[in-house]
């Protein structure tokens, strides 16, 4: 594997309103067209105010984007007015693209998402919308009910993705509300969706531990299997642990017990670069915050490092013996991450990130990749 270009997609250095660029993700439709989201804000929380979902749109192969375009408003849900926190997209097949994001409580500006207190959060609704022009329009915004976790904050943990006959898979992990001062279980969940879209059920509790924190599930669709990796915090020892991951071999309707890759830090997605080989993208901020691209022959049990995709030069992220408010400040204060790829119609991957010397002034990164 070798890079080929890199490039930005959005430098936010003149653009005060959208300094922190944060949560990328991109989409090839099948007329070639590039999605290509994030969150944009003025800084990187821990409050929500200005904070959006931005789209840059490629015609040309992502050699150029527009400048970023709000394609949807922040709704109000339950009465509340919100803010947009994640956007993503998944083409659906000829002009048909399905929108998934999350819209955040914003009927108190002065509350951070996170409560230092109890460990919940603000209101986190799932929201999704469909386009029958590549993009160019969407419908209303609709408000997904996961009915095992009616009224409780549901973040999403990255893009959904298209299963095997057409079911889609929508990732998220469940938290508690932000007033809540009982103990609690962290769970990832995976929710599906039969209809292009249009409904939603069935989902699965996919962790379920009572001091092991498996976050920001990657969820990859690999033909006929899914692989799912894990960014694990040991609550116990306070330090995170090895990135873990399970596999589900009936689409989504069951994962098997999750394992150790051996992989140290916080994964992207996995693509298939073919010969059973399947390719995932991670960052390890354990010295500095580097972003590299690992190879795996047996379904994600080992890996091998076969690139480095970007190297920050800054100073280590991570500490160990950390609380959980420990953490979620520590999360705060990245300026490197977020890696996530594409795999693209012409055979390239596109991985992407977000990267900038400070916490607050970060811009949305790509570099091409050559599958040799």
């Amino acid at each position: 594997m070798r890079i080929i270009e890199r490039g930005v997609v959005f430098d936010g250095s003149g653009t005060p309103q959208i300094s922190s660029c944060t949560f990328p993700s991109m989409c090839q439709l099948d007329n070639g067209r590039i999605l290509f989201s994030f969150k944009g804000s003025p800084q990187k929380g821990p409050y929500d105010t200005g904070e959006n979902g931005y789209t840059c749109v490629s015609d040309d192969n992502g050699k150029t984007y527009t400048a970023p375009i709000k394609k949807f408003e922040a709704p109000v849900v339950d009465g509340k007015p919100t803010t947009i926190r994640t956007l993503y997209y998944l083409g659906l097949g000829g002009g048909k693209v399905l929108a998934v994001l999350n819209a955040i409580d914003a009927s108190n500006d002065e509350l951070p998402f996170y409560n230092e207190e109890t460990e919940g959060l603000k209101d986190t609704y799932i929201m999704t919308a469909l386009s029958n022009d590549y993009g160019e329009t969407f419908g209303e915004l609709q408000h997904v009910q996961v009915q095992r976790f009616i009224n409780t904050p549901l973040p999403l943990t990255g893009a959904p993705s298209l299963l095997p006959g057409g079911t889609i898979v929508t990732q998220f992990e469940v938290n508690k509300t932000y007033y809540d001062t009982k103990p609690w279980t962290h769970n990832s969940v995976a929710v599906y969706s039969s209809d292009g879209g249009q409904t939603w059920g069935g989902e699965v509790v996919i962790t379920n531990h009572p001091h092991m924190y498996y976050w920001d599930q990657r969820i990859s669709a690999i033909g006929e299997r899914i692989l799912d990796l894990f960014w694990s915090f040991d609550r116990k020892k306070g330090d995170y642990v090895n990135i873990h991951a399970c596999e589900s071999l009936d689409n989504g309707k069951s994962y098997g017990k999750v394992f150790d890759t051996g992989l140290k830090g916080q994964p992207g997605n996995v693509v298939s670069i073919g010969d059973n080989n399947i390719c995932c993208i991670y960052i390890n901020r354990d010295s500095s915050p580097i972003v590299k691209m690992a190879q795996s022959s047996d379904f994600g049990r080992t890996w091998q490092d076969v690139l480095t995709v970007y190297d920050s030069g800054l100073k280590k992220n991570t500490s160990s013996k950390l609380s959980m408010n420990d953490a979620w400040s520590e999360m705060g204060a990245f300026s490197v991450g977020h890696p996530f790829m594409t795999k693209m119609q012409d055979g390239t991957i596109i991985s992407y990130y977000y990267a900038g010397d400070t916490t607050h002034r970060t811009d949305i990164h790509w570099v091409k990749v050559a599958v040799d």
